[in-house]
């Protein structure tokens, strides 16, 4: 048998790049699609193998896919860099949909015929649950976010093939060395920490390295497929999030951020920090994955230490 051949699309941005390396570490072989090869050439590795597509044209135009095993969705405009104005909103829907539908169409045309594609979600598919524990069975929210995420996976669905397995990942906040974790620590650097609103909102995280090696569980146990939600079993209440990074980096976390001023700030943005989800991975659990860093205070205690 050969290496698994792993297709990556979106593969340049953080959990891409930590992928990639958890891939290859583990025997696989990657091959990273980007419209900037140049610039991704220098940031991975040499054994990573480059394809250069734009985003829009059918991918019929790349050859040498055909013996792809696993495609990997992770590519989209981020929701996370500038206030949603019309346009951004716009950019963030079709940047992911774009993608995606190539990416279905080359799947239902047998021009790559992969035995799993597994397309990124969030846990904001959710909407807004207060404190409800949330399972990959319940209905989709209605705000923003919510519908992106839903467009998002109905196309990954579209899949026809009967050898192709569909998994949508819920992704929660990322803790890593980059990303929404240094965002968050920045005010407590200069004592300015605490939590955002009220601090009751509940945060579903996962650890970059726990959201790795959860993709790599789920190409290797075809049992699970449909939505699988990719946070640890236990999500914080912000305010408890807070204390414990504010421990973490040895500040207080004392000056909530109200929310009428994240609005100020944010605009629509700040719904996404003022409302979370309280999600639990049934799935992952009930297949046997076990968590690096299933707690909150060693997650950060490693993902701050790289910094």
């Amino acid at each position: 048998m050969g290496k698994i051949k792993v297709l990556i699309f979106g593969g340049t941005g953080y959990v891409g790049r930590n992928l990639t390396e958890k891939l290859l570490a583990n025997g696989y072989q990657v091959y990273v699609v980007t419209r900037n090869p140049s610039k991704t050439t220098n940031s991975l590795e040499n054994e990573v193998k480059v394809i250069e597509w734009d985003n829009s044209s059918p991918l019929t135009s790349i050859n040498k896919l055909q013996e792809t095993d696993v495609v990997i969705n992770l590519a989209g405009e981020s929701i996370g860099n500038r206030r949603w104005s019309k346009t951004v909103k716009q950019e963030i829907l079709t940047s992911r949909i774009r993608t995606t539908e190539a990416i279905v169409t080359a799947i239902n045309n047998r021009i790559i015929q992969p035995k799993v594609l597994i397309n990124a979600s969030a846990v904001g598919y959710y909407g807004d649950r207060q404190d409800e524990e949330i399972t990959e069975s319940e209905e989709a929210g209605e705000d923003f976010l919510a519908q992106v995420c839903r467009a998002w996976e109905n196309e990954a669905y579209k899949v026809q093939s009967d050898l192709t397995r569909v998994v949508t990942i819920r992704i929660g906040v990322v803790l890593g060395s980059e990303g929404a974790l240094n965002r968050m620590a920045m005010p407590f650097k200069f004592y300015l920490g605490g939590p955002l609103g009220k601090g009751n909102q509940w945060i579903s995280w996962i650890h970059i390295q726990d959201l790795t090696s959860m993709i790599r569980y789920i190409i290797e146990h075809q049992e699970l497929t449909g939505p699988i939600n990719a946070t640890t079993p236990y999500p914080m209440r912000m305010k408890d999030f807070s204390k414990i990074l504010g421990e973490v980096l040895t500040r207080p976390s004392w000056l909530p951020m109200p929310e009428f001023l994240l609005r100020i700030v944010l605009g629509e943005m700040a719904e996404m920090l003022l409302h979370g989800q309280r999600v639990i991975p049934k799935k992952l659990l009930n297949a046997g994955f076990e968590f690096k860093f299933p707690k909150l205070r060693s997650a950060l205690e490693n993902a701050l230490g790289n910094n």
